[in-house]
C-alpha cells in the first residue's frame, strides 16, 4: 500500500467538517491532507472543499466530531455526475489522538510484560486501554470506575447466528432486565475483533439495528495492535484467512467498579440468569 508524506493510505483522506446534511447524507468538508490517489485536491483552485456522500453511521460521527480521517473514493452518479464517497471515518483530532496512543502505548508495555501463556483471570485488573465508541468518543478504564461492567468481544459481520448476533441479543435481554429491576450503576462494553472494518460508524448502525439502550452501553474499536493486544490479554483466539469469515472464540466477563475481573464464561453458552443474579448481588462484589 502506497502512503503519502502525512503518512495517509493512497485513498484516505484527513479533513475538517464544515456542515452536514442528514436529509442528502452528505458531508462538506475542507481537505487538510490526502493520500496520493487524492492530492491533486489540494494543489486545485476550489480552496480544498470537497462534499461526499456518508453513511448514516459515519454521518453521526461527523456530527459530532469535526475532525476526521476517512476514506475516499470517487463515483459517478447519473444524476449528478462525478460524486465522492467517504467511508471507514475516525476521528483524528490532533490532542486526543495524541492522549489515544499514549494509553496504548502502556496497553503495549502491559501486554509484552505478560508471560507467554498467561491471561487475565478473576481477581485481575483489566490492562490500560483506550478504544473509540460509537461515537467517536474515547473511551479507557476510566469507563469501569463507580459501575459493574458486562464486557465482552464480537465483530458486526459476524453471520454465525448462534455467535455475534446472540451474544448481542442477551447483552440487550440482559441490559433490559436491569433497567427493569432497577440495578443501579451497571454498564455494558462490546469490543470489536474486527476493527478493518468495524470503524465507529459501523458500530453506530450496529448499534441501531439492534436498538440498544446507548445510554448506557458502549462499542469500542481502535487500530489492530490495540484489539490484538486486548484479545491476547483476555484469551481470546482469532483467525483470518482469506476468502474466509473470522473465526474465533468468545469471553463475557463482568468488571468491578475497581476495574478487577470478577466473574467470566468462556465460549458461547453464557446465560442471562446467571449474569442477573450476580448483578442483583453486585454490593458483594
Amino acid at each position: 500500500m502506497k502512503r503519502a508524506s502525512g503518512g495517509l493510505d493512497e485513498n484516505e483522506i484527513r479533513g475538517e467538517v464544515i456542515s452536514t446534511d442528514r436529509n442528502s447524507s452528505t458531508v462538506t468538508f475542507t481537505a487538510t491532507s490526502a493520500g496520493l490517489s487524492f492530492d491533486h485536491i489540494l494543489t486545485s483552485d476550489s480552496n480544498n472543499l470537497i462534499k461526499a456522500e456518508v453513511q448514516p453511521g459515519d454521518l453521526n460521527l461527523l456530527q459530532k466530531n469535526k475532525v476526521f480521517k476517512g476514506n475516499l473514493q470517487s463515483a459517478f452518479s447519473p444524476q449528478n455526475g462525478e460524486i465522492y464517497l467517504l467511508h471507514n471515518v475516525w476521528p483524528d483530532e490532533f490532542r486526543e489522538r495524541i492522549r489515544f496512543n499514549n494509553v496504548n502505548r502502556l496497553l503495549r508495555r502491559d501486554t509484552l510484560s505478560m508471560g507467554e501463556d498467561s491471561i487475565k483471570s478473576i481477581g485481575d485488573q483489566v490492562p490500560p486501554f483506550a478504544l473509540y465508541d460509537q461515537n467517536g468518543k474515547i473511551i479507557t478504564t476510566d469507563y469501569f470506575d463507580g459501575s459493574v461492567t458486562i464486557l465482552n468481544f464480537i465483530f458486526t459481520r459476524c453471520s454465525e447466528p448462534e455467535m455475534c448476533p446472540a451474544a448481542t441479543m442477551k447483552m440487550k435481554k440482559l441490559q433490559e432486565l436491569v433497567t427493569n429491576t432497577k440495578i443501579p450503576y451497571v454498564k455494558f462494553l462490546s469490543i470489536t475483533l474486527d476493527p478493518m472494518f468495524d470503524s465507529p460508524g459501523v458500530l453506530k448502525s450496529y448499534a441501531r439495528g439492534y436498538n440498544l439502550d446507548e445510554n448506557n452501553f458502549r462499542l469500542g474499536t481502535a487500530g489492530k495492535t490495540v484489539i490484538d493486544d486486548l484479545t491476547r490479554q483476555f484469551g481470546l483466539l482469532r483467525k483470518k484467512e482469506e476468502g474466509a469469515p473470522l473465526d474465533h472464540t468468545m469471553r463475557t466477563l463482568v468488571i468491578n467498579s475497581r476495574r478487577q475481573i470478577v466473574y467470566q464464561v468462556p465460549g458461547k453458552g453464557w446465560s442471562v440468569e446467571d449474569f442477573l443474579s450476580r448483578l442483583q448481588g453486585q454490593q458483594s462484589i
